[in-house]
């Protein structure tokens, strides 16, 4: 932290704004010389997760009473979406692995303390499927291998989401079973290298396994969002876990800005075969463009409205409502979708320059397609948010908490 960000904090003053932009003149010259690495290596290269862990880019979300950042949503979001313009793994990591922190408001302090005891805490988790949890002295043997663990090379902890076993079988009640939230030391898992994808290769999204690991009962929790310990009670944390979605969608925002930043690079200088036109002189070129700007422009601002309108709610001291809820889900829903749309028109203008691998556009249009698959705010969510709406049953998580 310089002392200025300090200085503002003590003060009282939100320093959030100031604090992003500081930390994106550290990272994006870092960025901007290794995302074609972390392709290859299909993770996030040391140097740049270092640069990461130092500006405290993972620390965004964790409270300043743990020795984060704590910045508000809004800036977060931007944060996100600035990074993913330069490289999109990097930003999607920063913002998943921001909301696994944020996560830990369900353990006690006792348990929060010990995993930010290292001001570089870096945590990781896959939630599917649902490892098992069975009671032992002092804590839980846990057990399982989830998939989509984002960020596995460099995570200093590792979450779990349980199913709580007695007796072989999971323990039920009338909502269905009981799930715990467990924080395993990196160490104790193993990671399973088996992230072979069409995009976001630089995330490093392996499986871990883990075989009877105990966790200490103060590292454990029932998967609910009730009261959060102490650490957790700012208004930040009054969002519930709406925060991760606000994340991919920015990742989306940003791949879809880089892809219409290069297009309109590229129109300028490139003919097309056999043509005597430069494509941006086209007229059919310039409408493909004209809506692809305009809807990433309806995107952005969609966003940071739902974000906004959250983040005014949770100043008042409350929890986010139900509606909260379906108005974020949407958003996501609606932004991821647009940049996919964004990158297969970019991709369309290009020609044949869009599929080359010296291309950028190549690799944007394989990261918009693969964040669009994500469980978050893939198309079936809209479903998900449509029963909430509805007041039916649902069975995304997000509703039910």
């Amino acid at each position: 932290m310089t002392l200025i960000e300090h200085a503002l904090r003590d003060s009282g003053i939100d320093s959030s704004a100031q604090i992003v932009d500081e930390m994106l003149e550290k990272l994006i010259p870092v960025l901007q010389t290794s995302a074609a690495e972390g392709e290859v290596q299909r993770r996030l290269p040391e140097q740049v997760a270092a640069a990461l862990v130092e500006a405290g880019a993972f620390q965004v979300q964790v409270p300043k009473s743990l020795g984060g950042l704590e910045l508000n949503p809004l800036e977060a979001t931007r944060l996100v979406e600035e990074l993913s313009k330069v490289d999109p793994s990097a930003g999607f990591l920063v913002g998943n692995m921001n909301s696994q922190a944020f996560a830990m408001m369900a353990l006690s302090a006792e348990g929060v303390e010990e995993v930010f005891a290292d001001k570089g805490a870096v945590i990781c988790g896959g939630a599917f499927p649902p490892a098992m949890a069975v009671e032992a002295p002092g804590g839980y043997l846990i057990s399982g291998r989830a998939s989509f663990a984002s960020g596995a090379h460099i995570a200093s902890w590792v979450t779990a989401y349980a199913m709580l076993i007695e007796n072989g079988q999971p323990k039920m009640t009338p909502a269905g079973p009981v799930m715990l939230l467990a924080a395993m030391d990196r160490r104790d898992c193993e990671l399973v290298d088996n992230w072979d994808v069409l995009g976001l290769k630089g995330t490093g999204s392996h499986d871990y396994y883990y075989q009877q690991v105990f966790v200490p009962a103060a590292r454990v929790a029932p998967l609910t969002l009730g009261e959060p310990n102490r650490y957790f009670t700012a208004p930040l944390y009054r969002s519930r876990l709406w925060s991760g979605h606000s994340a991919f969608a920015a990742t989306a925002l940003g791949v879809a800005r880089a892809s219409l930043d290069e297009v309109t690079r590229l129109v300028q200088t490139k003919r097309g075969n056999f043509m005597t036109e430069l494509l941006g002189d086209s007229a059919s070129v310039q409408r493909q463009l004209g809506k692809a700007e305009a809807k990433h422009r309806a995107a952005r601002s969609y966003l940071y409205d739902t974000v906004d309108e959250l983040w005014q709610h949770q100043l008042t001291g409350e929890f986010v409502t139900t509606e909260h809820g379906v108005s974020m889900q949407l958003a996501a829903c609606f932004v991821i979708e647009t940049a996919r749309e964004i990158s297969e028109i970019t991709h369309e203008i290009a020609g044949s320059t869009g599929f080359r691998e010296s291309s950028p556009l190549e690799k944007y249009f394989r990261d918009a397609h693969t964040i669009s698959q994500h469980a978050f705010a893939s198309q079936a969510r809209y479903e998900s948010a449509v029963k909430a709406m509805l007041g039916k049953p649902n069975d995304w998580l997000f509703f039910q908490l």
